[in-house]
Order: C-alpha cells, then sequence, then structure tokens
C-alpha cells in the first residue's frame, strides 16, 4: 500500500453529514473514511441520483485496491481509502460511500478552476545537485497541510509533507505570505525522475481527504549545458 491511512477519523452513527471535498480537474482526490461499525461487508461508493458504483467486496483480500476506471477503494482494518483520478468538471456532485446496510457517509465533491491547480510544468534536475519543485495553491488552504506526492502506476507515494520538514534528501517549506510551498530535493538521483503532484490536506469532524492538484515532471539529466557566447568584433 502506497497511500497510508494517517488520520482515522470515527464517523458518528445518527443522521448522515454531508462534506465538502475540493478537486481540480486533471488532479485526484484520496478520501479516508471510518466508521465505529466498520466491519467486513461490501464498501462502495455510489454518485447520486445516478447510482453509478465501485465496490470492493467482502470475499476480497484485505489490504488489497479494487480498481474501477478512475475510482479506487482500498479495505484496510482502519478503514476504507477511496481514489478518484484525473477529474474533470463534469464529476462534481453528491457521493454516497459506506458499507452495505452498516453505515454510509455522503461527500459533495466540487471541482474547481483555480488557474494555479491546473497547469503542469516540467522541471529539470541534474545528478548529485540540488532542485527545488515550487506549488502554489488556494487561499482557501492557507493553514492546510501541504503535501509532495509521486505517481507510481496507479498509485501515489506520499515523499513528504509539512508535518515533518525534513525527509531524508527531501525538506519542504510553506510560505503562507505568498500562498507557495516549496520541495527541495538534494543529491538528485536517476529515480527522482518521475512524474509528481503538489497536494493539500484537510480534515473535518469525521472525514479526512487529500487534493493532489499539480502536475509536475521532473527530468533528471547527467550533466548541465552551459550556453557559451562567442562574440564577434
Amino acid at each position: 500500500m502506497k497511500i497510508f491511512l494517517i488520520l482515522i477519523l470515527y464517523l458518528n452513527s445518527g443522521p448522515v453529514g454531508c462534506f465538502d471535498v475540493i478537486g481540480y480537474p486533471g488532479g485526484s482526490v484520496v478520501i479516508y473514511f471510518s466508521h465505529n461499525k466498520y466491519g467486513e461487508l461490501d464498501k462502495y461508493i455510489c454518485r447520486k441520483p445516478l447510482n453509478e458504483c465501485a465496490f470492493i467486496k467482502s470475499n476480497q483480500a484485505r489490504n488489497s485496491w479494487s480498481h474501477e476506471d478512475r475510482l479506487s477503494l482500498y479495505d484496510s482494518p482502519g478503514g476504507l481509502i477511496v481514489i478518484y483520478r484525473n477529474l474533470s468538471l463534469q464529476d462534481a456532485g453528491s457521493y454516497q460511500c459506506g458499507e452495505a446496510g452498516v453505515w454510509n457517509q455522503t461527500v459533495n465533491l466540487k471541482v474547481n478552476t483555480d488557474p494555479g491547480c491546473l497547469e503542469s510544468k516540467t522541471v529539470s534536475g541534474y545528478l548529485g545537485k540540488t532542485v527545488t519543485i515550487s506549488c502554489s495553491y488556494p487561499e482557501e488552504f492557507e493553514t492546510n497541510i501541504k503535501m509532495f506526492y509521486k505517481v507510481d502506476g496507479q498509485d501515489f507515494t506520499e515523499v513528504i509533507r509539512t508535518i515533518k520538514s525534513h525527509n531524508d534528501r527531501f525538506s519542504i517549506s510553506d510560505d503562507r505570505r505568498s500562498k507557495v510551498f516549496s520541495v527541495r530535493i538534494s543529491d538528485v538521483r536517476e529515480d527522482d525522475g518521475g512524474v509528481y503532484f503538489c497536494g493539500v490536506g484537510s480534515v473535518e469532524e469525521s472525514i479526512s481527504y487529500n487534493s493532489l492538484y499539480r502536475e509536475t515532471v521532473l527530468q533528471v539529466t547527467g550533466e548541465i549545458h552551459q550556453l557559451t557566447l562567442l562574440i564577434i568584433h
């Protein structure tokens, strides 16, 4: 499992609330659910009122993913994780997640079009050197956790988050005045190359989610090419 359930939040039984989850076109959201009645029955996510659903069956092995198009579900002892990839404006709407006949939770997915979150970019890094990748973010996430993920097939591997500013060769800093956080990679290696996403985390009373919103491609090369100017007199 490449994405870890960092926060285990218990959904109280009783009236079901509706919680906002914010994503961006081309990005993904990772939503974490848990419940005091969490059990071993089928888990699901369904779009309302269309009843377009994805399931993870009770006879499927625990701690394994169920993939269906752009949706992935992960059933762990601590709770249900849902990943919704490559979002579009048409994905906005109301969704219900839960365990068949036991509990459910309604999520209102908003797909916003903040310009700073839409543009993908390519960054060059050089072997043995240091590279810095900057991520702007919307003002509404100023006080939220910032994070940086690397894409690994259908999984997202968390590289670093602002709760811990240093992790081996990686460090992260958040300039709230400029609404930009930066990730610094020292001693760049060949396997650092790949696709990354900037992200922000949000925790409500009984749900948490990460919104991965800006794609950055890190290209690693072996040498720095210097431009030499020839001046002819």
